[in-house]
């Protein structure tokens, strides 16, 4: 599908999935020896992992090579049975100019979408950050060796803030960002406000909506068993501030969002992102009205589920993996 004349494939791994420039985690170079048809996600459309303006330690120590130096990172709980990702990373990476530096996504040759997000103490400073990232991109955006669509990342959980407070901030990083005239994707989580949408698609500025990233620990009201992760109620990365939870447990919250921002009139592309673990799932998002779909904790989990899911993408209109 193309936007803004540039040709994406209609699937996507989500942000983080594949690391800052698609080398992967030290899992995926197994996965694509041993795993059948895992080498398939080299037809989708890869989106880099969310990088700040700064650098930025998080919550997880990265060695040189932007990998993990523990072995297990303690910021991350993997629940392999419950089909479920506790994550709090919070946005670990070196910062936007070490990464255009280093010169790897200018050598990439498939469109991709760089993934940027503000994390400024105000809203001042999270709205010059934009600014100075989008500046620093045009400088370097000529250099590429394909075009490239920018993600904004408006609902990580890790990172203490508000994500509403963001997502009311969105209309304003849009207008910065679109200064670059390139494909813009909002990611937000499954709780952004109807309103709030219907007022992204009125602007003009925005030409993906992902739904969701991943939702914040102990969110009341949403569905979701918090007690089937902590008996307590606690989560396990406390000590990290919570952390947000991906996986089979939020693909609900993504469904229903999607199908109430149809039933509501809305009609920009969306992309729906979280548990899509299966076929069944994809043909499910797409009966609710999802434009594409990203895969993300299914990589790292259910690995052998991946083939089957871009087998059935292939088979449903609009869904197609060119």
């Amino acid at each position: 599908m193309k936007i803004r004349g540039i040709e994406f494939t209609n699937c996507f791994l989500a942000s983080g999935s594949l690391n800052f420039f698609g080398d992967g985690w030290p899992y995926d170079v197994l996965y694509k020896i041993f795993v059948p048809g895992f080498r398939r996600i080299n037809r989708t459309t890869f989106v880099a992992k969310t990088t700040t303006l700064n650098y930025r330690a998080g919550n997880m120590p990265l060695n040189k090579n932007l990998q993990p130096k523990e072995f297990k990172p303690k910021c991350i709980k993997i629940y392999p049975f419950k089909g479920a990702v506790l994550n709090a990373v919070g946005l670990s990476g070196p910062g936007a100019k070490a990464l255009f530096d280093d010169g790897r996504w200018q050598k990439i040759d498939r469109p991709f979408f760089i993934s940027f997000m503000a994390v400024g103490n105000t809203k001042e400073e999270r709205l010059q950050e934009t600014k100075d990232f989008v500046a620093l991109l045009k400088y370097y955006l000529p250099g590429f060796k394909t075009k490239i669509g920018l993600q904004i990342n408006i609902s990580c959980p890790n990172t203490k803030h508000h994500t509403a407070d963001l997502a009311g901030e969105a209309l304003e990083v849009l207008r910065i960002a679109s200064d670059l005239k390139i494909p813009l994707d909002l990611k937000a989580n499954a709780l952004i406000g109807t309103e709030t949408v219907r007022e992204i698609e009125a602007s003009g500025l925005c030409d993906i909506l992902t739904i969701s990233n991943t939702i914040p620990w102990g969110t009341p009201d949403v569905g979701i068993d918090w007690k089937k992760f902590s008996k307590t109620g606690e989560s396990p990365l406390a000590e990290f501030g919570g952390g947000g939870l991906s996986g089979s447990d939020i693909f609900p919250l993504v469904l229903y969002k999607i199908q109430n921002l149809r039933f509501e009139g809305i009609k920009m592309p969306i992309k729906a992102s979280g548990g899509i673990s299966s076929p069944k799932k994809v043909r499910m998002i797409k009966k609710a009205g999802a434009d594409f779909f990203e895969i993300g904790y299914v990589l790292m989990i259910r690995p052998l589920r991946v083939w089957w899911i871009l087998r059935q993408a292939e088979k449903i209109k609009n869904l197609e993996i060119k």
